[in-house]
């Protein structure tokens, strides 16, 4: 599960790059993107150790096995995460209430409002691959992106993250993309909270920048 986590961020971020004009250049183990790439977004993310990478202009990278000591090219450890993953839930019966899924650009704007991020187009909700979640009431929002065999998660913001708020992300998670395993990365307390509400640590990851 570890390499479908790992799938699934290669194609969230590639997808968030080129949706903002970036060109990337990929390989079987690592992409690169030139051009605008958006902030806290990587310009090169590599999956497997033992390679022989060209760095030169390149200010980002996530190191998707945390294999690499990068202090060497002349760039600073930013923090090192944990893949996650669980499965998804099946019974659907009793969905949390108080969440919207974004459909229109007025809840666009209420969604981006609550998660304050500058990173993502705001017309994103009208892909078929993703969903935008909030909810009010809890001060709470998250995205789902299915890449067809797994639903990445991320973006998560909430006044509090609790086992409670996890559960709300999965089963909104699960219903909106059936029988796909839920993947994403996690540190501190969020990462607490995700082993507390089911989900498994499967590796390490860091991010470098220069």
């Amino acid at each position: 599960m570890r390499q479908a986590a790992i799938q699934n961020n290669f194609d969230w971020c590639r997808l968030i790059c080129e949706l903002n004009g970036c060109t990337i250049t990929e390989t079987l183990d690592s992409w690169k993107a030139t051009g605008n790439v958006p902030p806290l977004y990587p310009e090169m993310m590599v999956r497997a150790h033992q390679q022989q990478l060209d760095l030169t202009g390149v200010m980002s990278i996530k190191d998707c096995t945390a294999s690499y000591d990068f202090s060497l090219a002349g760039m600073t450890h930013l923090f090192t995460a944990e893949w996650i993953t669980r499965r998804p839930i099946l019974d659907r019966r009793a969905l949390p209430a108080d969440w919207t899924v974004v459909t229109n650009s007025s809840e666009a704007t209420r969604f981006f409002t609550l998660i304050e991020t500058e990173d993502l187009p705001n017309n994103l909700f009208a892909r078929s691959d993703i969903r935008l979640f909030f909810s009010e009431h809890q001060q709470a929002g998250f995205i789902a992106y299915s890449n067809g065999q797994t639903t990445g998660l991320s973006h998560l913001t909430s006044d509090y993250l609790d086992e409670r708020l996890w559960d709300d992300v999965i089963r909104l998670s699960s219903a909106h993309f059936p029988g796909q395993p839920l993947v994403g990365y996690e540190y501190g307390d969020q990462l607490i909270t995700a082993l507390e509400a089911g989900f498994d640590d499967i590796g390490p990851l860091a991010v470098w920048i220069r």
